[in-house]
């Protein structure tokens, strides 16, 4: 059974903006506006200082993708976190739903969640592991639900 945890309330602890502290924002701008002027105008069809400067559609399209990645991605994450499909199943997912997301996470990545790498993220899987049982632990030995 699933540990049930009081989520916290963040709304007093708001950030400066909707970007938080815009460090993604800073990424993006760092790698996209380094990009020599040729290689942004053959990829864009024009130079972009920000991404509002992009096509509506391009942007959308932008946004759009970065969505179904990032939920796929998580789904990955999930995947991996849980030990597979048994697994997120045993902790409250729907089969259909896994069936789902393993059927699109083919088409957009080319292969099984759980075959597939992201060259650019490292699962430290153990840590994980380590530090949920840990807090498990805690939470026996306290009872601080929050642990």
């Amino acid at each position: 059974m699933p540990l049930v945890v009081d989520e916290p309330d963040f709304r007093t602890e708001k950030m400066d903006s909707p970007e938080g502290r815009g460090v993604a924002a800073e990424r993006w701008a760092g790698f996209h506006l380094a990009l020599p002027d040729d290689v942004v105008a053959e990829a864009f069809d024009s130079s972009p200082h920000t991404i509002d400067d992009l096509d509506p559609e391009v942007r959308d399209d932008i946004a759009a993708e970065t969505i179904e990645r990032s939920e796929l991605i998580g789904f990955w994450v999930a995947w991996h976190l849980a030990g597979g499909f048994a697994n997120l199943e045993r902790g409250g997912w729907h089969r259909a739903t896994i069936f789902r997301k393993v059927r699109r996470f083919r088409t957009v990545f080319g292969n099984h969640p759980d075959e597939h790498t992201f060259p650019w993220i490292d699962l430290d899987l153990r840590a994980a592991w380590t530090e949920r049982l840990t807090q498990r632990l805690e939470h026996v030995r306290t009872g601080d639900p929050q642990a």
